[in-house]
C-alpha cells in the first residue's frame, strides 16, 4: 500500500515537509503550504468575478415585466425598488420568472422576507463587515415546500395559463404575514373569502360562478376547520414535567424494575415525579369543572370546539399515563407498595371518566356542524329553511347522548344557536357593518327587518313543533327546557325590529314633505328634518337590543312624530276642507306633488 502511495508522490521529495520552510527557484525561502494557499486564493477570486459577471447578466434579462413585479414587492415592503432587485439578483438563476411568464408555465411564483443567513460569493455581490453565519432581513424567491415560513409570504397568481397574457391585468398579488404564526394569518385571510366570493359572483353574475363561489368557500371552510384542529392539537396538549435524574432505559425489564423498587433513593425520585405529575393532572381537572366565561354572542360550534379542546388535554393525559415512562414509574411503586398509588388510581379514574365523556360529547356535537353552517353562512331567508334541521339534530342528541342530556346543556345550546341568528340578523341588516340602518334604502331595510322577524318566528315554531313529537314518540324524553331563555334574547330584538321599522315608516311618510309645493308646509317640513337627523346622529348601536338610550330616544321620536301628526292636520284643515286624517292629508299631498 505504502509503495503504491509513494509512486503517486513526485520523484526526488528529498526531506519534504509541508510545515518547513523551502527555497523556490529564485533563491527566496518560502512555503510550499503559502504558496497553495495563494493558489486557492486567486481560484476565489476567480470565482468572484466569474460570480460577478454572472449576476451582470442576470441583471441584463430583466424586463418590465420584472420591474413591475419588484415595484408590488418594494410598495408592499416598504423598500427600495433597487433593493428589492438586488435582493433577487441574488438568487443563481431568473427560471422562475421564465417559467411564471410562459405560456402554459407556472401559476404562482412566491417571495419570502424573513431573516436568514447572508447568501454567499455564488450570489456574486459582497456583503462588507458581514461575518460568517450572520443574518439579515433578505428577500428571496422560495420553494414553499422546502423552507419553514417565519416572515412574510408575498406571492403572484395568473388568471390563466392556457394563452399568453398581459401581466398588468391579468396576474393577482397576494401577502401571508406569518410572524405570529401561519395558522393564526390563515384564519384571518378567512374572514375576507366571504368578500371575495362577492366581489366576484357581481363581477360574473351567473349560475355556475355562483356555484364555483360556493364550492370555494365550502373548501376553505373545511380547510380552516382541519388547521382549528391542527392547532386545538398544539396548544392544548399537557406538557408533563420531564423527570431529571432518572435513566429509564434501566427501567424497562422486570429485573430492572425489581431492582429499582429495592432502592430506596430511587423510590422517593420516583414518588417526587409522580407527585409532580398528579399535580399537574389534578390542575387540568379543577380548570375542566371551573365555570366557562363565554362571549355573549357565542354560538353552538364553540360548543363543539370546546369539547374538542377537552377532549384534546384529557387524551394527552391518558397517552401519558399510557406511555412507557409512566408506566415504569407506576411498575416500581407498586413493587414497592408506594401509598402514593392510591391517590394516582384514583385520579387516574377520575381523569378516564372525564376523557370518555369529552368523547361522547365531541361524537355527538360533531353532528352540528354540518347543519349549523347556514347558521353562519347564510342570510335569514335561507337560514329559515333550515331551522328545523338545527333543533333536529339537538333533539337527536338530546335523546341519545350518555353525557350531554342534560336540561343545563340543552339550554345552553339552545341559547348558543340563538345567538348566532342573532348575530346573522345584524350582519345581514348592516351588509358585515359596512350599511348603517338609515343610509339605505327605506324598502331595502325593511324587508331585511321583515326577514330577521319571520326568522324568529320560524325559530319558535319549529321548535314547538318538535316538541310536541317528542312528547307523542313512545320512547321520547321531554324537552325539560325554558323557553325565556331559549327564546328570550331573539324576542328582544325583534321588539326592538319592530321599533325601528315604525321609526323607518314614519320616516319614509315624511319625506314627502321635502317634495311638496304647498305654500307653508316647508316650516313642517323643516322640523321633520330636524328630528330625523337628531336621531341619525346617535352614536350607540342601534341594534344593541340591551342598551336602554334607544328606548329613550324611540319615546321622544315617536312623540315628537305625533305633535308632527297634529300640525301638519292642523295646516292641512286651513288649506284644504273635509280633510278626515292626517293619512288623508298624506295622500292629498302626494297628489299635489304629482300634478306639480
Amino acid at each position: 500500500m505504502w509503495e503504491e502511495m509513494s509512486g503517486a508522490l513526485p520523484a526526488d521529495t528529498g526531506n519534504f515537509n509541508l510545515l518547513e520552510p523551502s527555497v523556490d527557484h529564485t533563491g527566496q525561502r518560502g512555503s510550499r503550504l503559502g504558496s497553495s494557499a495563494h493558489a486557492i486564493q486567486e481560484t476565489v477570486k476567480e470565482k468572484e468575478v466569474r460570480y460577478e459577471e454572472a449576476r451582470k447578466v442576470r441583471k441584463s434579462l430583466l424586463t418590465p415585466k420584472h420591474e413591475y413585479m419588484f415595484k408590488l414587492l418594494a410598495d408592499r415592503l416598504s423598500l427600495d425598488v433597487a433593493a428589492v432587485e438586488n435582493f433577487i439578483l441574488d438568487a443563481p438563476s431568473l427560471a422562475p420568472f421564465d417559467d411564471f411568464f410562459a405560456q402554459g408555465g407556472s401559476k404562482t411564483i412566491s417571495f419570502v422576507y424573513q431573516e436568514s443567513e447572508i447568501p454567499g460569493i455564488e450570489c456574486g455581490r459582497t456583503f462588507p463587515g458581514a461575518a460568517e453565519g450572520d443574518k439579515i432581513m433578505r428577500l428571496f424567491l422560495a420553494d414553499l415546500s422546502k423552507i419553514c415560513l417565519k416572515g412574510l409570504c408575498l406571492f403572484f397568481v395568473r388568471t390563466s395559463v392556457d394563452s399568453p397574457y398581459e401581466i398588468y391585468e391579468e396576474i393577482n398579488f397576494f401577502m401571508i404575514d406569518a410572524t405570529h404564526g401561519l395558522l393564526q394569518e390563515i384564519q384571518n385571510l378567512s374572514k375576507v373569502m366571504p368578500t371575495v366570493c362577492a366581489t366576484e359572483g357581481a363581477v360574473n353574475p351567473s349560475k355556475h360562478v355562483e356555484k364555483n363561489m360556493q364550492n370555494v368557500k365550502d373548501t376553505w371552510s373545511r380547510y380552516i376547520r382541519f388547521l382549528d384542529e391542527i392547532q386545538v392539537s398544539i396548544e392544548d396538549t399537557v406538557k408533563f414535567a420531564q423527570a431529571t435524574g432518572i435513566d429509564f432505559s434501566r427501567l424497562i425489564s422486570f429485573d430492572d424494575v425489581k431492582a429499582a423498587a429495592a432502592d430506596i433513593d430511587m423510590v422517593h425520585k420516583l414518588e417526587a415525579v409522580l407527585l409532580i405529575w398528579y399535580k399537574q393532572i389534578e390542575q387540568v381537572l379543577l380548570e375542566s369543572e371551573q365555570m366557562r366565561k363565554e362571549v355573549d354572542a357565542s354560538g353552538p360550534l364553540t360548543e363543539l370546539e370546546h369539547w374538542k379542546k377537552k377532549s384534546v388535554k384529557f387524551n394527552s393525559i391518558i397517552e401519558h399515563i399510557k406511555g412507557p415512562k409512566c408506566k415504569a414509574v407506576v411498575n416500581v411503586l407498586n413493587i414497592n407498595r408506594s401509598k402514593t398509588l392510591k391517590m394516582w388510581r384514583e385520579l387516574d379514574a377520575r381523569i378516564t371518566d372525564c376523557a370518555n365523556e369529552a368523547k361522547d360529547n365531541v361524537k355527538f356535537l360533531y353532528t352540528l356542524e354540518k347543519v349549523c353552517q347556514p347558521l353562519y353562512s347564510c342570510d335569514p331567508v335561507t337560514m329559515a329553511k333550515s331551522i328545523q334541521n338545527v333543533i333536529s339534530a339537538i333533539r337527536m342528541i338530546h335523546s341519545v347522548s350518555r353525557c350531554y342530556n342534560t336540561s343545563e346543556r340543552m339550554i345552553s345550546l339552545f341559547i348558543k344557536v340563538t345567538n348566532q341568528m342573532v348575530t346573522a340578523c345584524k350582519a345581514y341588516i348592516t351588509d358585515n357593518g359596512t350599511s348603517g340602518i338609515w343610509d339605505q334604502d327605506t324598502h331595502d331595510i325593511i324587508k331585511k327587518l321583515q326577514a330577521c322577524i319571520y326568522l324568529f318566528h320560524e325559530y319558535q315554531s319549529c321548535f314547538h313543533k318538535t316538541k310536541k313529537q317528542n312528547l307523542e314518540r313512545p320512547d321520547g324524553k321531554p324537552f325539560e327546557v325554558s323557553e325565556m331563555h331559549i327564546f328570550g334574547k331573539f324576542e328582544a330584538f325583534c321588539k326592538r325590529l319592530n321599533k325601528i321599522t315604525q321609526m323607518i315608516t314614519a320616516m319614509k311618510t315624511f319625506s314627502a314633505l321635502g317634495k311638496s309645493t304647498i305654500e307653508g308646509i316647508d316650516t313642517i317640513a323643516a322640523k321633520f328634518q330636524n328630528i330625523y337627523i337628531t336621531m341619525k346622529k346617535k352614536q350607540y348601536d342601534i341594534l344593541a337590543h340591551r342598551n336602554a338610550d334607544f328606548e329613550v330616544d324611540f319615546a321622544e321620536f315617536m312623540s315628537q312624530i305625533s305633535n308632527l301628526e297634529n300640525q301638519l292636520q292642523i295646516f292641512m284643515n286651513s288649506r284644504f276642507s273635509k280633510i278626515l286624517s292626517s293619512q288623508h292629508a298624506f295622500v292629498q299631498l302626494q297628489r299635489k306633488i304629482q300634478t306639480s
